[in-house]
C-alpha cells in the first residue's frame, strides 16, 4: 500500500484519478479538502478533523458489470461494520452511499472508475465539530461521544476491512451482506422524493433489492430505482 498524505488538497479522488501509475490499495489522505464532492457533483463539507481519504480497487473483468452496481453497497456495509467496532452506535445506511447517525449524515461515499481502476472516496465526520452549510444535517462521532479519535487508525481499518469484505462479496456472500444492510435501511418505510431522473417521483421506500436497486411504492405500483438522488419528503 502506497500512502499519500496532504495537509490540504482539492480532492483525494482527483489526485488518484490523475496518477499515471496507479496500484491497487494506493491511498490518499487529506486533513482538508477544498473541492470534495459527493454523488451527482454535490459538495462535501471537508473540515479538519474529518477522515477524508480515497483508495484504489483494481477492476476485475471476471466480475460482470452489473455486479459492480452493488459496489457502493458493499463499501457501505463494510464501513458500517468498521464503525460499529469503533463505537457501537445505531448507524443506518441510506441508499446508495451515505451513513447516518441520529437522522444526520455521518459519512458519504463516492465511487469513480478510471481505466482499469476504481477510486473509492470516503469522508467520515469523526473529530470535526464544524459542518458549515451542512450544520443542520450533519453529525460527527465526537459530537455524539465527546471523544477524540485517531483518524489514520480509523482509515487503515476501513480500507483493510473493505478488501476483506470485497473478497467475501466476490466469493458469493452478497445475500448475507444485503440482509444486514436491509436491517439498517434508513429509508425503509419513509416517504421519499426521487430527483435527478426523467421526472421527479414520490413514494414509500421499501427494501434494497438483490440487484442493488431500491424498491419504492409509488401509488399502486412498485418501482425499482438504480439512479436518482433521494430526499426525505416534507409533504
Amino acid at each position: 500500500m502506497r500512502v499519500y498524505k496532504f495537509d490540504e488538497i482539492d480532492s483525494t479522488n482527483k489526485f488518484l484519478k490523475e496518477k499515471l501509475d496507479l496500484e491497487e490499495r494506493d491511498l490518499a489522505i487529506a486533513k482538508i479538502q477544498t473541492a470534495g464532492r459527493g454523488r451527482r457533483g454535490n459538495k462535501w463539507i471537508s473540515s479538519e478533523g474529518a477522515a477524508l481519504f480515497s483508495f484504489v480497487l483494481k477492476y476485475d473483468p471476471s466480475i460482470p458489470d452489473n455486479e459492480y452496481m452493488k459496489l457502493s453497497l458493499v463499501v457501505g456495509y463494510s464501513l458500517l461494520k468498521t464503525m460499529q467496532k469503533i463505537e457501537p452506535l445505531d448507524y443506518k445506511f441510506k441508499w446508495t452511499n451515505d451513513l447516518y447517525l441520529e437522522d444526520k449524515k455521518l459519512s458519504g461515499i463516492l465511487i469513480e472508475k478510471i481505466g482499469n481502476y476504481i477510486i473509492i472516496g470516503i469522508g467520515i465526520n469523526i473529530n470535526n465539530l464544524e459542518f458549515g452549510e451542512a450544520k443542520d444535517i450533519a453529525i460527527s462521532l465526537k459530537t455524539k461521544t465527546g471523544k477524540n479519535y485517531n483518524l489514520e487508525s480509523i482509515i487503515e481499518n476501513v480500507v483493510n476491512s473493505f478488501f476483506e469484505d470485497f473478497s467475501k462479496f466476490k466469493n458469493g456472500n452478497w445475500k448475507e451482506m444485503l440482509k444486514e444492510i436491509n436491517n439498517i435501511n434508513y429509508l425503509y418505510g419513509k416517504r421519499i422524493d426521487i430527483v435527478g431522473i426523467s421526472k421527479e417521483e414520490s413514494g414509500i421506500a421499501g427494501d434494497i433489492l438483490e440487484d442493488g436497486r431500491l424498491e419504492v411504492f409509488v401509488g399502486n405500483e412498485i418501482k425499482k430505482y438504480n439512479i436518482g438522488e433521494i430526499h426525505i419528503s416534507k409533504k
